[in-house]
């Protein structure tokens, strides 16, 4: 029996930060009059893989959200400096906190979002939102899509003192949603913080997986189910579905 949803924001809900590199070129374009005889191209792919590799490392991941300005900032500096630009890195405090405000002018909300946590809400389920990052920037993002009123609980790292994947994070959502692990689903992008720890911790876990990329071939556990777009998830679980199960317990 589901009795609560749990989402995950960035980039499920919303498009937030996706593909990056064509936003480091957007901006790079941005401050071409400023880059003297530095190409383009090579300023944009000199931040965007940096930027990559920086944040393949899960503690570096958790400064860039947390501590963005200062972070952001010597990524940009040390990226510019590495790829041979060191005259530019007196750029790099204007350069990365124009990549911030560009992500943020570009955010939206999926066309699909509001109908698909709606569906779940009509038919008596719980919702938790469960999001990485810090505080006043997750509210923010909240307050702007309207998801304020439309979720009964929000757990944001900053604010609980410890986010996904770290287990504490789905338990907290759940016992403020006072249900069981097996009685709830966690949707979300990221296939290690929003399906396989979800999954350790006995919940479904739904992959959004909206650039088709393929599973590993040595993941520990497959997704319960991976969509393409939120839309599909009123197939997979329509109404009729959830009201059965809410009325019979099944």
């Amino acid at each position: 029996m589901i009795r609560a949803v749990l989402f995950d924001l960035d980039d499920t809900l919303i498009f937030a930060y996706a593909n990056p590199a064509p936003a480091w070129r957007a901006v790079a374009e941005e401050f071409a009059p400023y880059l003297g005889a530095a190409p383009v191209d090579a300023v944009a792919k000199a931040l965007a893989d940096s930027t990559a590799v920086f944040l393949s490392d899960d503690e570096n991941r958790r400064r860039w959200r947390l501590e963005q300005v200062v972070t952001r900032r010597s990524v940009v500096r040390h990226a510019l400096e590495n790829a041979g630009f060191p005259d530019l890195a007196k750029l790099a405090e204007d350069i990365a906190d124009r990549y911030a405000s560009y992500r943020e002018e570009n955010m939206f909300l999926y066309p699909d979002a509001h109908q698909v946590i709606d569906h779940f809400r009509e038919q008596g389920l719980r919702l938790g939102l469960v999001t990485n990052g810090a505080t006043e920037v997750q509210n923010a993002k909240i307050d702007r899509f309207g998801l304020r009123n439309r979720f009964d609980h929000f757990q944001v790292e900053e604010e609980a003192g410890f986010g996904k994947p770290d287990g504490r994070a789905y338990r907290e959502t759940l016992a403020a949603l006072n249900v069981r692990p097996e009685e709830a689903i966690m949707i979300g992008d990221d296939l290690v913080w929003d399906v396989l720890s979800p999954k350790r911790e006995g919940l479904m876990g739904i992959w959004c997986n909206r650039f088709g990329l393929k599973l590993p071939p040595s993941i520990p556990a497959q997704p319960d189910h991976t969509i393409t777009r939120l839309g599909e998830l009123l197939d997979i679980y329509p109404a009729e579905q959830l009201r059965r199960c809410q009325l019979q317990g099944c």
